[in-house]
């Protein structure tokens, strides 16, 4: 009697974990590549590979109004611009997404050439001022694709607002990443010495030109800070 309790208790043990094997599928993780949309040449072909173990199929859109299957695919642009890709992978009827701008350029590099401060929080958290009696000394960091930082060397004294020349201009050749933007308040011998004011991220392929003639500045806003970033392009 005692085995065939067992041998029940097993048998739905087994059932129950397969009723919920198939009640909780998973679905595919993604993620791809490409080549480089650099190219002095139109038109300009591109291959995407992607990533997803274990999906059965991807699904491409590839910004210009064209879609593709497959896992590795390639694509040709006519035109230059920024485009927003969309890899989608399905396994047993879930689908899970991956999206990138994909830059096709004749523009090798951008480079950062001035900062513009026109906003920034007020006062710290809890309703406390910056510095006393005094406004913030401002400085600022930028972290580029890659964790690549370039910290100021000069500070904005006394100061709610202003420019900051970055000299030289600091760059790089990923125009499909974020830019990090940190401004500080910075105050020698103070406790802690530099604390952060706020934070923005800015990404090249927003301002992307499709000519040798294009504005070489934009406002950025995350509603508590506001800057002003002058750039170039560079070919």
């Amino acid at each position: 009697m005692k085995l065939h309790l067992l041998l029940f208790s097993t048998f739905i043990l087994l059932l129950t974990s397969c009723k919920k094997d198939k009640e909780d599928p998973t679905a595919p993780s993604i993620s791809f590549t490409q080549t480089s949309g650099y190219t002095l040449n139109l038109p300009a072909t591109i291959t995407f590979t992607a990533s997803s173990p274990g999906s059965d199929n991807i699904t491409w859109d590839f910004g210009d109004s064209t879609t593709a299957q497959g896992f590795n695919v390639m694509h040709t642009y006519t035109n230059y611009g920024a485009y927003k890709v969309k890899a989608t992978a399905t396994k047993s009827g879930l689908s899970s997404s991956s999206s990138k701008d994909v830059a096709i350029t004749f523009h090798r590099r951008a480079v950062i050439k001035r900062i513009d401060v026109l906003q920034l929080p007020i006062y710290k958290d809890g309703g406390l001022d910056w510095d006393p009696g005094n406004f913030p000394d401002l400085t600022y960091k930028i972290t580029f694709p890659g964790d690549t930082v370039y910290e100021a060397t000069t500070v904005l004294n006394n100061a709610e607002t202003g420019s900051f020349n970055v000299i030289p201009s600091r760059g790089t050749f990923i125009l499909n990443e974020d830019i990090r933007f940190d401004i500080y308040d910075q105050d020698v011998g103070n406790v802690p010495d530099k604390e952060l004011m706020g934070s923005i991220k800015f990404i090249f392929t927003d301002v992307l030109p499709t000519t040798t003639t294009y504005i070489d500045s934009v406002q950025i806003s995350n509603g508590a800070v506001r800057l002003q970033l002058k750039f170039e392009f560079q070919l």
